[in-house]
């Protein structure tokens, strides 16, 4: 058929009947947490194993920490 006949006589396509599709699996967010942290921990021990004055940083940074927190609730 040509001319736009097919439409008016019903020869047209159409979608096949949808199929129930099955759920996607749920992400699960202990597992994205657990994969943050561990990189975050091979991070900080790359950077200290190669800079050895990072740590005396950390420290005096601790220590103003506690120190500061002393302070606070020493009140």
């Amino acid at each position: 058929m040509s001319g736009g006949k097919a439409y008016r006589h019903g020869y047209y396509a159409t979608l096949p009947h949808a199929r129930p599709q099955q759920a996607a699996p749920s992400i699960n967010f202990d597992s994205i947490l657990v994969v943050i942290i561990a990189s975050l921990v091979i991070v900080l021990v790359t950077a200290f194993a190669t800079d050895r004055s990072l740590l005396t940083s950390v420290d005096q940074s601790l220590r103003s920490i506690v120190s500061d927190l002393g302070l606070l609730f020493g009140r």
